[in-house]
């Protein structure tokens, strides 16, 4: 279990850090605008979701590891099963909304140049959330 809360640590660390990154890129854009503001919105929402999510499921799997360590699989059985299965419930839901911030930033982005570009950064970005969910539905909860 502690692997499985590592993965998604990593998953949610490396995408929470690509958000960092293109918000670090928008701060600097010269031009003002609503879609600018806009973008910086939903980057900082992102990056603040996935880091929280990221933060909690490395505590997890750490909890996890010692608490396996210390007492063998029914230590882990018995040590707050509600707690870990209720703090997993509530970070998967950040992260899934930290995925949609994500989503409609990448949606955003096409539209700080031109309109051909944002209609493109629409579609790309709906087709990509409907792969991500039909992938992450059956993996999360």
């Amino acid at each position: 279990m502690d692997a499985f809360y590592g993965q998604l640590a990593n998953v949610s660390a490396i995408l929470a850090g690509f958000s960092i990154t293109f918000l670090a890129l928008l701060l600097g854009h010269k031009e003002k605008g609503r879609i600018l503001s806009a973008s910086i919105a939903v980057t900082t929402a992102a990056a603040a979701c996935l880091l929280v999510s990221a933060l909690g499921w490395s505590l997890m799997g750490s909890f996890a590891a010692q608490t396996l360590v210390k007492g063998g699989p029914e230590a882990l059985q018995e040590s707050a099963e509600t707690w870990r299965l209720g703090a997993h419930i509530s970070l998967s839901r950040s992260f899934i909304l930290g995925l949609f911030f994500l989503f409609s930033m990448l949606g955003l982005s096409g539209w700080l140049k031109n309109r051909y570009l944002g209609v493109f950064s629409i579609l790309c970005t709906v087709f990509a959330a409907v792969g991500v969910w039909n992938v992450l539905r059956y993996m999360i909860n």
